[in-house]
């Protein structure tokens, strides 16, 4: 019974102080300050604790030098969680980082919380020197070998991560936790244990032992054998997170959501079918939209708001792992500060689809997802020749696709029309195809729009980008290769003149346009112009009150001194040329 009670207390504070730990950093930045001094006041109540024990070999001092032990080491997990005490590096790896770089960026990461440890360590052992009672210090030992050990395991890779436990402060981190089934160290750190374990339980069980002996290594068996369950529920399948779930309820209540996505190629017309979904949806039902701008001056926001739903702009989209990071991060706040019935994204045009579809995979997001909508846009006209020079970003966008919108059919005869059609079929022959023209398509499929659940084998796909995102290999997400350049206007440009640079541009004066958007006044009111496809247009536009004028391109070989000079007629440049890997 002696022995059987102290596993239970040690197994009931463990779980305690962790839900404890996690529910205080996970509450509003401003409470840091005073969770961590509360925490400092505890933790050098239990440094005291463990010097007031030391000489003291009884089942009472066992107790106490245990819980002020596993205590001294919650101040090391509070004050890193919190952000208070990590390391130098502060955002995550670029995504080609790999190897003995990105070990070393992952040290960055938690280096003074590392010496903190350490530092920790020393006082403790110090305190308690020469003492009959080293249940406290033994204690403190054990927690940091199951902190190190997990630590490199999760960093070379396991199948459960627990993403959704980092605070949202800490998501960077993210970028050095890698998802595999299993790495080699875990063999040696689970073997390791278990032979500690065991020497540990002997010295508990032993016919010999006093009672401080039974329930003091009682409670470093019980200790070591959690550092064990805890390595195997990194790699086993199962939900091991629902343990500490009680945690999170600092976090704020969110409430479940459908998931609305639109993507599609530059220029598709990704905006225009939003638009037309936006129109046709439930006024009753509480819709926020997510917009993701490969650019440093969105436009797509712009056009969107006042169509009844609240728009949340993401700028400076990029293709793979900024994208998820940033879009997880956002969903996160909107979900939270908003509670949405129904969440639409339009990422930017040249953004990876298959690590859009692993961001709804996130642990912390996962649970909170009714359905998803995916919509796949695809500019008939322009399709014959971006088919050809980007087959690999198509290949991959259109195996995704449970649907087709296949826009701008108006513009190309029944021939192109049939080619198009059969070549979407010859790649995923189980998507439907809904022609469209000015993204429009019969209104009864916009309310019952493609649900991704319907599709396993895109699941599949989902989880198979989603392990890759971790491991940073992006050979599924193909490399495009482009630019972009953000530009204010600072001057009105007339109608005429305005076709005229437009028509320069698609005749390549300033380099491959794939996508241009851009708003600006002329005489007495607003245009709004755009080249897609090859084809420019001007169209009138109702600016917003605040309304800037501005153009943002996309493409590649890009003149920027010509691009500047054409639009700006010797403005200060606000711009950025920034190579898309």
């Amino acid at each position: 019974m002696t022995i059987a009670l102290a596993i239970i207390f040690a197994l009931f504070i463990w779980w305690a102080s962790t839900v404890a730990i996690i529910y205080l950093d996970g509450l509003k930045p401003h409470t840091f300050k005073y969770s961590l001094a509360g925490m400092t006041v505890v933790t050098i109540a239990s440094l005291y604790g463990l010097y007031l024990t030391k000489n003291d070999p009884t089942v009472q001092g066992a107790y106490i030098a245990f819980t002020c032990g596993l205590l001294a080491w919650g101040w090391q997990e509070c004050s890193f969680y919190m952000g208070m005490v990590t390391g130098p590096r502060k955002q995550a790896c670029p995504e080609n980082c790999k190897g003995w770089a990105h070990f070393g960026h992952a040290i960055q990461t938690s280096l003074y919380h590392e010496l903190a440890i350490i530092a920790s360590a020393i006082l403790v052992v110090a305190l308690t020197w020469g003492g009959a009672n080293q249940i406290g210090t033994w204690t403190f030992m054990i927690l940091w070998w199951m902190h190190q050990s997990a630590k490199l395991n999760v960093f070379l890779g396991v199948r459960n991560l627990n993403e959704e436990f980092l605070p949202e402060h800490l998501t960077f981190l993210k970028g050095f936790l890698n998802k595999k089934a299993m790495n080699l160290l875990f063999p040696f750190s689970v073997t390791i244990s278990t032979v500690i374990t065991v020497i540990v339980a002997m010295r508990a069980f032993a016919g010999d032992a006093t009672a401080f002996e039974q329930v003091g290594y009682s409670f470093l068996t019980a200790m070591m054998a959690l550092a064990i369950l805890e390595h195997w529920m990194l790699v086993l399948p199962m939900p091991a997170g629902k343990l500490w779930n009680a945690g999170l309820k600092s976090r704020g209540n969110a409430r479940p959501f459908d998931a609305e996505i639109v993507v599609g190629f530059l220029g598709a017309g990704k905006t225009t079918f939003l638009k037309r979904v936006l129109a046709a949806a439930d006024p009753s039902v509480k819709t926020v939209v997510l917009v993701n701008d490969f650019g440093e001056l969105g436009i797509d926001a712009g056009l969107l708001n006042g169509d009844s739903a609240e728009v949340v702009e993401l700028p400076n989209g990029c293709i793979c792992c900024s994208l998820r990071g940033d879009v997880t991060t956002r969903l996160r706040s909107v979900i939270e500060e908003q509670q949405p019935d129904r969440i639409l994204i339009e990422p930017s045009g040249v953004a990876d689809v298959a690590a859009l579809m692993g961001v709804m995979e996130a642990p912390e997001l996962k649970p909170l997802v009714r359905s998803i909508t995916l919509w796949t846009v695809i500019d008939a006209a322009a399709f014959l020749a971006d088919y050809a020079r980007l087959h690999d970003y198509f290949t991959v966008q259109a195996r995704l696709a449970p649907a087709f919108v296949l826009n701008k059919t108006d513009l190309v005869d029944a021939a192109e029309l049939a080619a198009v059609t059969e070549t979407l079929h010859m790649i995923n022959p189980e998507a439907e195809i809904l022609p469209a023209k000015h993204g429009a398509i019969d209104p009864a499929r916009l309310t019952a729009g493609p649900k991704l659940e319907a599709r396993p084998d895109a699941a599949h796909d989902h989880d198979h980008e989603h392990d890759h995102h971790h491991g940073h290999d992006h050979h599924a997400a193909p490399a495009l290769g482009f630019a972009n350049m953000s530009l204010r206007l600072p001057q009105p440009i007339p109608v005429a003149a305005l076709r005229a640079k437009l028509d320069r541009l698609v005749a390549g004066e300033a380099g491959r346009i794939e996508r241009l958007k851009g708003l600006v006044p002329s005489g007495e009111g607003w245009l709004r112009f755009d080249i897609s496809g090859g084809r420019a247009q001007i169209m009138i536009h109702a600016p917003r009150e605040d309304e800037e004028p501005r153009v943002m391109i996309i493409g590649s070989g890009l003149d920027r001194e010509k691009l500047t000079e054409m639009f700006q007629s010797g403005g200060a440049p606000v711009a950025r040329l920034v190579a898309n890997a």
